[in-house]
């Protein structure tokens, strides 16, 4: 048994000649790589924000220009023009009436004079 321990130990030595390593170099070269990633990714999110906000600067510039005078909407010509139905309003049948516009009429099921409903 105590051969076979030695042999075995022998052998481990020979395939892994820097056994008393103890992985902190490589720890160190891992968290240097871990850390010149994010400084890139940082310097990429940095370039990509002052992109964006140029853009949006622009866009506000753009838009902060005088409107021309033909191209303001009068609010009576909008409400003149422009009519709102649900979207629903597809799925109820046909009616005579809008009960919204025109208040339809009741009709009685008995005479004026009386009678009960039943």
């Amino acid at each position: 048994m105590k051969n076979s321990d030695d042999t075995i130990r022998k052998q481990v030595k020979r395939a892994w000649p820097n056994e008393g390593n103890t992985g902190q170099s490589s720890f160190a070269d891992a968290w240097q790589a871990a850390q010149r990633r994010h400084a890139t990714s940082r310097r990429h999110y940095s370039k990509f924000a002052g992109v964006a906000a140029l853009a949006a600067a622009i866009v506000i510039a753009l838009n902060l220009q005088s409107p021309d005078e033909e191209s303001t909407i009068e609010l009576a010509d909008l409400l003149g023009s422009t009519y709102w139905s649900a979207p629903s309003d597809i799925l109820l049948p046909d009616r005579e009436f809008d009960i919204y516009q025109d208040m339809p009429v009741l009709f009685e099921s008995t005479e004026p004079a009386g009678g009960a409903l039943l």
